[in-house]
């Protein structure tokens, strides 16, 4: 089971630390970037394959812009693995119910990930300003 210290962690240090990164192999690292995309989906309504798009643009640029992949390899990675599905025509997209799940924490379920990332990069920022007196 991945924990919500985990969760945090290794999101912060994937997706908004030092980039940029291709998407991980590994999978832990994968399904914590994978979920954190459906945690910003609404699970109860199908999406266009526009809205899926433009929900992945958002989630790159707030959430982990440390990823260089496009949102078109995002998008097929999150149908091959089952957190999206998509219908037979490839027009509309819900999220989907992965077959081999990682189990997660679920306190995860209630964070804020714009505002974890947010806090992050500001902590980030402030440790790397040179201190008073530090030469630096």
């Amino acid at each position: 089971m991945i924990e919500i210290e985990e969760f945090v962690d290794r999101l912060c240090r994937l997706g908004a630390d030092r980039g940029p990164r291709g998407f991980p192999r590994r999978r832990n690292d994968r399904e914590i970037l994978m979920k954190s995309i459906v945690m910003l989906m609404d699970s109860s309504r199908t999406y266009t394959e526009g809205e899926i798009n433009d929900a992945l643009r958002d989630w790159k640029r707030e959430v982990a812009p440390a990823i260089e992949t496009d949102h078109v390899t995002l998008r097929r990675l999150l149908v091959d693995h089952g957190h999206l599905e998509r219908t037979a025509d490839g027009r509309r997209y819900r999220v989907g119910f992965p077959p081999r799940p990682v189990a997660f924490d679920l306190e995860i379920e209630e964070l804020d990930l714009r505002a974890t990332i947010a806090a992050y990069l500001d902590y980030r920022r402030r440790r790397r300003r040179p201190r008073p007196g530090s030469g630096g």
